[in-house]
């Protein structure tokens, strides 16, 4: 993937999350706060990883594989904030509803594995490529 396609992405869920709060209000329950928080988050993280090489902050300069790795564990944490309620009790009395939020976990364990190794700077996945 082309760092210019984390831009688009990023301001995707930006979109995503300002359509959220803005149709349906600041959300009440904690789940779903924490889902538009962090795909605020994600977004706006994407958008720096695709738009800059680098960013000071501070002292230290951060490169955009570390912003990206944010983003994607900030969109495991989003997954796993709709499907771990329905595990532990909400509405997973139906057999599909705990296959589905079983496939859901199992998705944010990936993106968070792909957020961690952005953040080592790519041991298993080549950041170099992504430029």
């Amino acid at each position: 993937m082309r760092r210019a396609l984390l831009t688009l992405l990023g301001s995707g869920l930006l979109l995503v999350a300002a359509a959220l709060v803005g149709l349906a209000g600041v959300p009440d329950d904690a789940p779903t706060g924490l889902l538009v928080a962090c795909l605020g988050v994600a977004g706006g993280t994407f958008v720096v990883a695709g738009r800059r090489e680098r960013v000071a902050v501070g002292s230290r300069s951060v490169e955009w594989h570390v912003f990206a790795g944010v983003g994607d564990l900030a969109l495991a944490l989003a997954m796993l904030s709709t499907t771990v309620p329905e595990l532990l009790g909400g509405s997973a009395a139906a057999t599909s509803a705990v296959v589905g939020s079983a496939a859901g976990a199992l998705g944010a364990l990936a993106l968070a594995f792909i957020g961690v190794d952005y953040l080592r700077g790519g041991v298993h996945l080549d950041v170099d490529v992504v430029r």
